[in-house]
C-alpha cells in the first residue's frame, strides 16, 4: 500500500514539475518575443549615437569620447570585439546592416568595417519579473501544492493501510479484525464501510458454521433410524414385522427429505441480503382469505381431530367470530383481505404456522387478520398447551425444539426449521412474527406484514 501511495504521489509531483517547466518555457518565449523589438527600438538611437560619436572621435580621441559618453548615459557603455559576443547568423546579418540588436540584457551596435561592437548595458530592468524570479515563484507555488497534496492524502493513505492490514488479517483467518480509525472517524467512510462489510461477512460465516454443525447433528437421527431399521429387516420374524420396519424406514426417509427441503429454503433465504431479494420479480397482489382457504385444504386433512376456521376479514377484533366457518374455509362473511408481496413465500410462512398450530392443537385452530397503520396482522390461534413465556423468543431459532415438545399425538415431530423460515420470510418482507398466549388457551402466532396495497372489503 505504501508503494501504491508513493507511486501516486511521485506521479503527481512529476505532473507538477512538467507543468512548471512548460509554463516557464512558454512565458520566456512569449515574453521575450513580444518585448524584444520594443526594447531594441527604444535603445537603438542611443546605440547609433554612441557609435557615431566614437567613429567621429577617431582612434586618437577614443578615451575622451568614452568619458563623454559615460557621462551622458545612465548605464555602462563599452567597445568589445565581436568574437566575444557569439551570435547566430540572423543576428550577425542584422548587425552588418547597421541595426542594433538586444543581446541578453545588453544592446549591441556594430562599428562598420571593424571587428568591434558598441555595447550598452546592462540596460535598466522593466517592472515585469525576470525569468529566474518567475521560475522560483512558480517553483514555490508547486512546492506548496505538493505539500498540500501530501497532507490531504495522508488520511486516505492511512485508511488504505488500515484496510490492507485488516484484509490480510481476515484472509489469514482472523474474522474479528477491524480497522481502528480512532480520531479519524469523521474522515473515515472507507473504514466504516469496510468494518460494516467485515461484520456482515463474519456474521454470515458464523451463522453458516453453526448451521452446518446443527444440520450434521440433525441428519444423524433419521439416518441412524434408517440404518437400524435396515439391519433389523433381516432379523424380522414374519412378513408383518418386516413391513413395519420398512414403514419405519420410509417414515425416516420422509423426515430426512423434509429436513433437506426446509434446509434448502432456509439457506436460500439466508443468502438474500435485502427485502427486494425476496422474490422481487414475483411480487403480486392476492386475496389472503383465499390463500388461507387453500392452505387449510392442504394441511387440514393431516390433522383430522382438529377443526380449522378461516376468519380472515375486516372484523377488526382479535379472535374474530368464527361462526359459520368450517374446515373447508367457507364463511357467511363475504369480506376478504388483499396483500401485496411474494405470494409463494408468504404462503410458505402462513402454511408453516397453520401446520404447527394443527400439530399441537387439541381441537381447534382459528386463522384471522386485522389491519392497523398500513400493516396486516395474520393471527393463528390454537387451543393446545401453549408456549411458556421464556421460550417465546428461542422458538424462532433454527433447530430449536421446546423441551418435551410433542404434538397432539405425543410424537416428537417437525424439522426445527419451520418457525425459523417464518421469521426469515417475515423479515425479508419488512415484517415480523411473534407468539403470545391465545384466548383459546393455547398459542397465538402473529405474522405482521406491510400492507402496501391496503386491506379492503370486496
Amino acid at each position: 500500500m505504501t508503494r501504491l501511495f508513493l507511486r501516486f504521489y511521485l506521479g503527481v509531483i512529476g505532473i507538477l514539475i512538467a507543468a512548471w517547466l512548460i509554463q516557464t518555457s512558454v512565458f520566456r518565449k512569449s515574453s521575450i518575443q513580444e518585448n524584444i523589438h520594443v526594447i531594441e527600438d527604444i535603445y537603438a538611437s542611443s546605440g547609433r549615437l554612441a557609435r557615431d560619436r566614437i567613429v567621429d572621435g577617431g582612434e586618437e580621441g577614443f578615451s575622451e569620447t568614452m568619458e563623454y559618453l559615460e557621462d551622458q548615459f545612465d548605464y555602462p557603455i563599452r567597445v568589445v570585439r565581436r568574437d566575444k559576443r557569439p551570435m547566430d547568423e540572423a543576428s550577425t546579418a542584422r548587425l552588418d546592416r547597421g541595426e542594433s540588436i538586444l543581446y541578453y540584457d545588453r544592446l549591441e551596435t556594430a562599428i562598420a568595417d571593424t571587428p568591434y561592437l558598441v555595447e550598452l548595458g546592462p540596460l535598466p530592468r522593466f517592472d515585469e519579473p525576470s525569468q529566474t524570479e518567475l521560475s522560483f515563484a512558480l517553483g514555490g507555488v508547486f512546492l506548496l501544492t505538493a505539500i498540500g497534496i501530501a497532507i490531504l492524502l495522508h488520511p486516505v493513505s492511512k485508511q488504505l493501510r488500515g484496510v490492507e492490514k485488516a484484509a490480510l488479517a481476515i484472509a489469514g483467518g482472523d474474522l474479528g479484525a477491524r480497522i481502528d480509525y480512532g480520531r479519524f472517524r469523521h474522515s473515515g467512510p472507507l473504514a466504516e464501510a469496510f468494518n460494516t462489510m467485515a461484520d456482515r461477512v463474519e456474521n454470515l460465516l458464523r451463522s453458516q458454521r453453526e448451521l452446518l454443525q446443527t444440520v450434521s447433528h440433525e441428519l444423524r437421527t433419521p439416518l441412524a433410524r434408517i440404518k437400524f431399521a435396515t439391519e433389523l429387516i433381516e432379523t424380522a420374524d414374519d412378513e408383518e414385522q418386516r413391513k413395519q420396519r420398512l414403514t419405519s424406514i420410509e417414515a425416516a426417509t420422509d423426515q430426512l427429505d423434509a429436513l433437506v427441503g426446509e434446509l434448502l429454503t432456509y439457506v436460500r433465504l439466508d443468502a438474500q441480503s435485502s427485502e427486494a431479494d425476496c422474490g422481487a420479480k414475483h411480487i403480486e397482489t392476492f386475496d389472503v382469505r383465499e390463500l388461507v382457504t387453500e392452505l387449510i385444504e392442504v394441511h387440514g386433512p393431516l390433522y383430522r381431530n382438529v377443526e380449522f376456521h378461516n376468519a380472515v376479514s375486516l372484523a377488526g377484533s382479535e379472535g374474530a367470530d368464527s361462526e359459520g366457518v368450517g374446515i373447508d374455509g367457507s364463511s357467511d362473511d363475504g369480506g376478504s383481505a388483499e396483500l401485496t408481496g411474494n405470494r409463494a413465500a408468504i404462503s410458505r410462512a402462513i402454511g408453516n404456522l397453520i401446520s404447527n398450530a394443527g400439530r399441537y392443537a387439541a381441537s381447534k385452530v382459528i386463522v384471522s387478520a386485522d389491519e392497523s397503520d398500513h400493516e396486516l396482522c395474520i393471527r393463528i390461534d390454537d387451543d393446545g398447551g401453549g408456549i411458556a413465556p421464556e421460550d417465546r423468543e428461542t422458538v424462532f431459532e433454527p433447530f430449536q425444539r421446546l423441551t418435551g415438545g410433542t404434538d397432539s399425538k405425543g410424537d416428537q415431530t417437525g424439522t426445527g426449521l419451520g418457525l425459523a423460515l417464518v421469521k426469515r420470510i417475515a423479515e425479508r418482507h419488512g415484517g415480523g412474527v411473534s407468539v403470545t398466549e391465545s384466548e383459546l388457551g393455547g398459542a397465538r402466532f402473529s405474522l405482521t406484514l406491510p400492507s402496501t396495497a391496503g386491506v379492503k372489503t370486496i
